[in-house]
């Protein structure tokens, strides 16, 4: 008789299965996330260090696609990237869970291998403000902290269902995760309007408290560049590495 353990192991296993021909690799000019197809060749992912234009999808089975990023959501800021040719199954999605339910949170390493964590549903609530004017009615939180190979990944229950996507924001140790039925509405819109784009402006740069001799008119913080992106659109402008922008005094 097989001990419950090993079922449960089991069963853990074949639900990461399940959603693993879903879940791709994403590679932007900065970083990778992982990301999750929702429909045909259509992929949503971490909009973090993926600029406008295109980007690389790797499918689980290592074939290398390129897609072009159709913009960010403006509910969730998750991106959305059409990959023609992809043909990736789409995930299914699962009903919302509750406080204690059973998780894992599934994404890619740097190599493309399946990435998995066990992530107990630890708080659903919300609203979340993601704007000015923009907030998620209802958020999932899970009890593990962010990881890279998670961020853009796939919540999923016990059948491998999708019950949200993975970011990178963190809550008192929690890592935040954005609702499927609100991430696939965002990403539908995105696909018909285009949402929102991610600006870009090929520079590295670091908030800064200014010295007493260097401030003015109240502003006491600024920007120092530390790295300028070359034929990027700062470099065009004339920014130089060590160059500082200050502002009115709040955070940077």
């Amino acid at each position: 008789m097989a001990s419950i353990l090993r079922t449960l192991s089991d069963e853990l296993a074949a639900a990461a299965d399940q959603v693993a021909p879903s879940v791709v690799q994403v590679h932007g000019p900065r970083r990778a996330a992982a990301g999750v197809v929702f429909d045909t060749d259509l992929v949503l992912t971490s909009s973090r260090g993926l600029d406008a234009g295109t980007a690389s999808v790797r499918a689980a089975d290592g074939v290398v696609h390129e897609g072009t990023v159709l913009g960010r959501g403006r509910m969730t800021s998750l991106a959305v990237v059409r990959v023609p040719g992809l043909g990736a199954p789409a995930a299914a999605v699962a009903a919302q869970p509750r406080p204690g339910h059973l998780a894992q949170a599934v994404g890619r390493t740097w190599s493309g291998g399946l990435f998995v964590a066990f992530a107990p549903v630890a708080v659903v609530g919300g609203p979340l403000r993601t704007g000015r004017a923009t907030e998620i009615p209802r958020v999932i939180r899970i009890g593990v902290a962010p990881h890279g190979a998670l961020t853009g990944g796939a919540l999923v229950d016990g059948d491998g269902h999708v019950l949200g996507v993975v970011t990178g924001t963190a809550i008192r140790g929690t890592t935040v995760v954005v609702p499927a039925e609100f991430a696939w509405a965002d990403a539908r819109e995105v696909v018909a309007t285009g949402g929102t784009k991610q600006g870009y402006l090929g520079l590295g740069s670091m908030p800064v408290l200014l010295a007493d001799g260097q401030r003015e008119s109240g502003r006491d913080r600024g920007l120092l560049v530390t790295a300028v992106a070359a034929g990027g659109p700062a470099a065009t402008a004339g920014v130089v590495v060590g160059l500082s922008f200050f502002n009115t005094g709040a955070v940077v």
